[in-house]
């Protein structure tokens, strides 16, 4: 797992401290649960929606160009020929940080969206001394050699016991995803996934421990968080199931007998994810 590393750097997370972008705008909206950050190797990234809003370098913040160019008005997404010379890029991303938010927020959807309601358990210095913890999303594994050919897989959420010093890796799906659905005697694809991550997460657990422990010394240097070193990892992955109504959930365990258990693996289920935790996404599912 030669790829899968984690830590800014010193240079860079001095860098980062210090610059008014990130102390002004993005922490604010962090301890608010509006954009959520995590560090990579040698970088940082931020989100909001599930949109990729700033990536964090040594030469300073980028975004998606869609983002940056800036028209003075409020009607979105859709502009007619005769506003395209008003259409200019942003100058600096500090004056015009509210309206890249805006724009990037237009092009959330799936269920990257439905995951951004957790992002208010993000660890920041304002919630630093709960238990539970949202602490990494999209989070980009090698494949084990020789499974599924593919060479990396993207686990949705990762959550941390502060107290237990466990982390915790999940699949978040919505309920319209055709991934949970299969013909009669087969699986559905998100339970091979499930079981690959399974796997990715056996062999490669000392790494992520180690790799963790790193990202965690970064978020409380930045963030004024305690994070604890991680020194486990659960076994299996967990299952997410959101973006529902109750009748169509009442039909979920019509067929599969019980909304927390899916193909014999232990799921959550809930209609709308404002309304859930961390601690409660955690504990349903170890």
């Amino acid at each position: 797992m030669a790829k899968f590393k984690r830590g800014m750097g010193q240079a860079l997370l001095k860098s980062l401290s210090e610059n008014s972008l990130f102390r002004d705008k993005l922490c604010p909206d962090i301890e608010d649960g509006q954009v959520f950050f995590t560090t990579r190797h040698k970088n940082a990234s931020f989100y909001i929606k599930g949109s990729s809003l700033f990536t964090y370098e040594i030469n300073g913040f980028s975004s998606h160009e869609k983002f940056a160019f800036i028209l003075n008005r409020k009607k979105a997404p859709y502009i007619t020929e005769s506003e395209l010379g008003a259409l200019r890029p942003a100058v600096d991303f500090y004056s015009v940080y509210n309206e890249i938010k805006n724009r990037a927020q237009l092009y959330a959807k799936g269920e990257a969206t439905g995951i951004s309601a957790l992002y208010k358990y993000a660890p920041h210095n304002g919630n630093k001394h709960e238990r539970y913890f949202l602490v990494d999303i999209e989070d980009e594994m090698d494949a084990v050699s020789g499974d599924s050919g593919k060479k990396t897989d993207r686990a949705d959420i990762l959550l941390y016991d502060n107290e237990n010093r466990e982390l915790l890796f999940c699949e978040a799906k919505l309920f319209s995803n055709s991934e949970l659905r299969a013909a009669e005697g087969e699986l559905p694809k998100v339970i091979t996934q499930l079981e690959r991550y399974d796997k990715q997460i056996a062999v490669n657990d000392q790494t992520i421990l180690e790799q963790y422990t790193i990202a965690f010394s970064d978020y409380n240097a930045l963030m004024g968080t305690s994070l604890n070193p991680p020194e486990k990892i659960a076994k299996k992955c967990g299952l997410y199931i959101f973006g529902f109504t109750q009748d169509k959930l009442q039909k979920f365990k019509e067929i599969h007998g019980t909304a927390k258990c899916f193909y014999g693996r232990l799921c959550r289920t809930i209609g709308n994810t404002h309304e859930d935790s961390a601690m409660k996404l955690f504990k349903a599912l170890t």
